[in-house]
């Protein structure tokens, strides 16, 4: 008898866990499948209801719009109707101005869509895709009302009515069958990376220190950042309470990547003490780091939920308070044998410690208010808004892509022009919507491959549909049943993320050809001629991406690096005040625009990376230097750190072996000039302090071995120069 209970009880078990796992994986992807038909069929039945010209340019927009989250969909939306209003409305003003001079034209659109091509790299997320749909709307508008331009207006008003059903059709859905709110994922992502980042500064001690980096997980920082950003973005047309956490969202964020930095920063200069430094400095600097450790440790594990984030809110004011008591008694016990470098070694230490914690301290406070409604009005009302993610690009980049986007109509146009073609139009909008969509792809020319792989599964579904199908679809039903086992296939493959760009190629390849209007409009010998041109197009589009390769080639990657380094030489002259957050959203925007991230194994974007680790490492001390310098009224320090910032700037501008030695030298002076007595008598002993522990910092920053800024083709003579100048 109790076998037969324990057995029913493990029965059990095993089902409910297979109904969570379930419902965690599968019921997902069931419910958005169901959702992309059901609106999809809506948006058809009410297109030829109001006997519309292309019911399929409805289905097509829903496609295109539907999400997973709710406000995701309201947000794509909303900038689907922004950019196809744009177009159309340019459509009829090119069509009204030459409507009679094709080269005119189709010159004016090459412009327009090399325009929206920039556009839609500057920008991001559905910001882009508005940009992208203005160029691809004045194909489907502006193209055919060239054959037949006094149904230009008709055209136009005809396309943005079927979009509208379309929007409306995928909004109704999304918000209705089982809304899935952004306000949860955030919040999720939210919990998820304060976890992640407490188990790597546990995992961080001085047996490990010289063998762990946090550098991959300061990558994932960089997408996590701009993925809630994204998220954020979209929840303010959701509902009222997503958007009442959208100020929080930005400052958890700017707060992330501050205190990531910071961690970052202090992790540096463990690895260099544990490597070059003084064996004592690193004993007492761990001993240091131990005693926060014990703080964020609850009972052998971290923080699990907001009620554990505010008592450890507490425990971190109170060691806040407290810190400096701790760190005189073990400063007092460093040997008298060390001497002044090796002292400012730990001095260091200590100012990148404190800067951590105080940040840490912002950033737990901050998350430990996710649920207080209490704290929430309270934190809104008193905290200083935080910086916003700005757009941040490279202009040459900017402007290739848009020559790209340009070429691409440009090279269709030619073919449909000279060679009389029938499906020249068909050609052309597939080349443009391949040439604007996938320009802000992290890889452009993998993009183009899948999706060419969608283009030809989309076409076998679409002939079985076309002339198998559909002559025998006789009424509302039967018409339904004929176009689901595309639309369900497609939907499936955009769920998997490998195979997303597949299932978009499925999606727009069998709705921009599916062969009924207001009636049965299938023929085989325009089928045909169709899936040529759409071939042609997009392999016309990976041509030219190939060609202009502004993601995985070297070019774009030396490009970046110099970006970077610039962001430094702007931190050493422009006017102050500078924000911290700003350089930071800077830095980690150019990256991610290339999506290094994920290819860090590789040498080239190992480097780059390297150039932003740098970047935000060196910049955010010239930051606090600038602001401390402030404070000094002697005029001869004043100009000694500024050249010091010069020549910084000059090292960043153009490294080399040399400006690397004059840089250090131009430290070492600017440290010896505060160490003087008539000037160190003036200034608040804080000031001093803090001055000659970030001048030490950077120098030592500089002068690293394994830094990105180290050439590793020094001759002797120069690394004995470089030796006598540190």
């Amino acid at each position: 008898m109790n076998l037969r209970k324990l057995s029913k009880s493990r029965t059990l078990s095993i089902l409910k866990l297979a109904q969570r796992e379930w419902l965690r994986e599968d019921a997902p992807t069931i419910i958005y499948i169901t959702k992309v038909l059901m609106a999809c069929l809506i948006a058809m039945w009410v297109s030829l209801r109001f006997e519309l010209d292309q019911p399929r340019t409805a289905m097509l927009t829903v496609v295109i719009v539907m999400q997973s989250r709710t406000g995701m969909v309201f947000a794509k939306s909303y900038y689907r109707l922004l950019g196809s209003i744009i177009g159309i409305l340019v459509s009829f003003v090119l069509v009204a101005m030459f409507a009679q001079e094709r080269v005119l034209f189709l010159a004016s659109m090459a412009i327009w869509i090399g325009i929206c091509t920039a556009g839609s790299m500057m920008f991001r997320n559905h910001q882009s895709y508005a940009f992208v749909l203005a160029g691809y709307t004045i194909c489907i508008v502006g193209l055919p009302a060239t054959i037949y331009p006094e149904l230009t207006f008709s055209i136009g008003v005809t396309r943005i009515s079927e979009i509208i059903i379309g929007l409306i059709s995928a909004s109704v859905i999304s918000d209705l069958i089982f809304p899935q709110r952004i306000g949860e994922v955030m919040t999720a992502k939210i919990r998820r990376r304060f976890s992640d980042f407490l188990d790597m500064l546990h995992l961080m001690s001085i047996e490990n220190i010289s063998n762990r980096s946090s550098k991959s997980a300061t990558l994932k920082i960089v997408s996590d950042v701009f993925e809630l950003e994204t998220f954020r973005a979209s929840s303010g047309l959701e509902n009222d309470e997503s958007r009442k956490y959208r100020l929080r969202l930005s400052m958890i964020n700017a707060e992330f990547m501050s205190v990531s930095t910071s961690f970052h920063t202090l992790e540096q200069l463990l690895h260099r003490q544990n490597a070059n430094g003084h064996p004592e400095i690193i004993k007492a600097l761990f001993n240091l780091y131990q005693l926060f450790k014990n703080v964020i440790d609850f009972e052998n594990h971290s923080v699990r939920d907001e009620i554990e984030a505010r008592q450890l809110v507490d425990k971190l004011k109170y060691f806040r308070e407290s810190l400096q008591e701790k760190i005189d008694p073990i400063r007092n016990n460093l040997p008298n044998s060390l001497v002044s470098a090796e002292r400012l070694d730990f001095e260091a230490g200590v100012e990148l410690l404190k800067r951590f914690v105080d940040e840490f301290y912002v950033y737990t406070s901050t998350y430990a208010s996710l649920g207080s409604k209490a704290a929430i009005a309270s934190k809104e009302s008193i905290a200083e808004h935080p910086p916003r993610l700005g757009i941040h690009f490279d202009s040459v980049a900017v402007t290739l892509a848009g020559i790209r986007g340009a070429l691409s109509l440009v090279a269709m146009a030619c073919i449909w022009i000279f060679a009389d073609w029938r499906s020249g139009i068909e050609a052309i909008t597939i080349g443009i919507v391949t040439s604007t969509l996938f320009a802000s792809s992290p890889n452009p020319i993998k993009t183009v491959n899948q999706f060419i792989v969608g283009a030809l599964l989309g076409s076998l579904l679409l002939y079985i549909c076309n002339f198998q199908m559909l002559p025998q679809a006789h009424g509302f039903l039967m018409l339904s049943l004929a176009v689901t086992p595309a639309i369900v296939i497609a939907a499936w493959l955009t769920t998997r993320p490998a195979y997303a760009t597949i299932g978009s190629g499925v999606f727009i390849i069998f709705l921009m050809h599916i062969g009924f209007n207001s009636a049965y409009s299938a023929n085989p010998v325009t089928f045909m001629n169709d899936v040529v041109a759409d071939l042609l197009a997009i392999s016309t589009s990976g041509i030219l991406y190939a060609l202009i390769d502004l993601t995985t080639s070297k070019w774009s990657r030396v490009r970046i690096s110099k970006k970077l380094r610039e962001l430094v030489v702007s931190a050493c002259i422009q006017n102050l005040p500078q924000h911290p957050s700003m350089l930071e959203s800077k830095a980690r925007d150019l990256v991610q625009r290339l999506n290094a991230g994920h290819r860090v194994a590789s040498f080239q974007d190992k480097e780059m990376v390297d150039w932003l680790l740098s970047t935000l490492e060196i910049g955010r001390a010239i930051i606090e230097l600038r602001d401390q310098v402030t404070e000094v009224s002697d005029n001869d320090t004043k100009l000694r750190i500024a050249e010091c910032l010069n020549q910084i700037a000059k090292l960043y501008t153009s490294p080399s072996i040399q400006n690397q030695k004059v840089a250090i030298e131009s430290i070492n002076y600017a440290a010896t000039s505060l160490e003087n007595v008539v000037v160190s008598t003036r200034l608040p002993q804080s000031t001093l302090h803090r001055l000659l522990t970030m001048l030490h910092f950077i120098r030592c920053s500089l002068l690293e071995k394994n830094s990105v800024l180290s050439l590793h083709n020094q001759s002797d003579e120069l690394k004995e120069e470089l030796a006598y100048a540190s």
